[in-house]
């Protein structure tokens, strides 16, 4: 059994309200994590659940039938014309009541696996914790952690489309009210389950580049759920980041695009500017790139992913032959990727 204590964060609905990072003791494993008890009782006080368990434990006779006849009304409504509504016909009230106190006055949470663990990333998973009635309950919306969430990957889906949901699955439309995020190391084949810290800037993804683990998750076998939504700057009406800001955008002095296959960086040259080959030097690196242009530096900076520096090159063209217009060069860099994934940052200038 693991001793010793690890850190995980809250993340407030409120945007005013600081991102707070908790402690709590390990000794608990799995089968009685410290993070998970605190999260359902958190989100169970929280809710009209606590005053639920008040009223049914205080009830007398004739107020538990009733709500046991109100009950039975409700689920057979529900359950018309479907195999089990003889089943539900045929529960007694005790039944009935202790069916809504596990389901209705108990104290539960929603879990999303942000990250699973996989060899690539150690075997270290990264999960959030929310309210399971979050949307029954109006809580608001949550722009940071739902942030979070789609920079690991995952795809919101709209509140109104129908989809099937699996465990460990985004929420429909986002996170709403509060959410705690924790880490944790899960290798089966050598029999360890240990909760492990996460810390606020960890979890902050309005940064460039991306923390560390994030950028892991998205590559192939890193454990994310793939580059489908970006973290960019660009945001739609639910501040949820969509795929178009990554296929294309606009650095200082240059644009960009990219593919699962490549990166390309176009520079535009000065009409009264010519220029040859040898005129440009390019230090491509697997990480970082440096442009320079008639001993000026166009671009120093640190690459959204790793480059494969024997498939990267660079041309002079004319301007004509990328954005239509008929007059001007361009010097284009591409950069070959050394993974087949998209990347969430493309240049972070040093």
């Amino acid at each position: 059994m693991s001793s010793g204590t690890f850190s995980y964060v809250l993340i407030p609905a409120d945007p005013s309200q600081p991102i707070q990072t908790l402690s709590a003791s390990k000794s608990g494993g799995l089968t009685d994590d410290a993070l998970q008890k605190h999260a359902k009782q958190y989100f169970f006080e929280r809710s009209d659940k606590k005053a639920m368990q008040e009223a049914l434990e205080q009830a007398s006779p004739e107020q538990k039938k009733q709500l046991a006849d109100k009950m039975r009304e409700e689920v057979q409504m529900a359950a018309a014309g479907q195999q089990n509504a003889a089943a539900v016909s045929n529960l007694d009230d005790d039944q009935l009541l202790e069916i809504m106190r596990t389901t209705k006055s108990s104290a539960t949470c929603e879990i999303t696996a942000l990250t699973l663990p996989t060899p690539r990333n150690s075997h270290r998973g990264v999960s959030m914790y929310t309210a399971d009635d979050a949307r029954l309950q109006n809580l608001p919306y949550n722009t940071r952690a739902t942030s979070l969430l789609t920079a690991c990957g995952h795809s919101i889906s709209p509140t109104e489309e129908k989809v099937v949901s699996s465990i460990g699955s985004a929420p429909r439309g986002g996170i709403h009210g509060d959410a705690f995020v924790g880490r944790y190391h899960d290798n089966e084949l050598r029999d360890i389950w240990e909760r492990e810290d996460i810390t606020v800037q960890e979890v902050t993804v309005h940064q460039c580049p991306l923390p560390e683990w994030i950028e892991l998750a998205l590559k192939p076998g890193g454990g994310g759920s793939g580059g489908s939504v970006s973290t960019t700057t660009t945001y739609n009406n639910n501040n949820v980041p969509s795929i178009q800001d990554l296929q294309i955008g606009k650095g200082e002095g240059y644009t960009w695009n990219q593919n699962d296959d490549e990166v390309e960086l176009r520079f535009p040259i000065d009409d009264n500017t010519a220029i040859k080959a040898r005129d440009v030097k390019i230090d491509f690196k697997m990480k970082s790139i440096k442009v320079i242009v008639l001993g000026k530096a166009l671009l120093d900076a640190t690459l959204g992913g790793d480059v494969d520096t024997e498939d990267s090159t660079f041309t002079i063209e004319d301007s004509g032959s990328s954005n239509g217009s008929s007059s001007g060069k361009e010097l284009c860099v591409t950069l070959g990727k050394k993974e087949r994934y998209t990347w969430r940052t493309v240049a972070t200038p040093r």
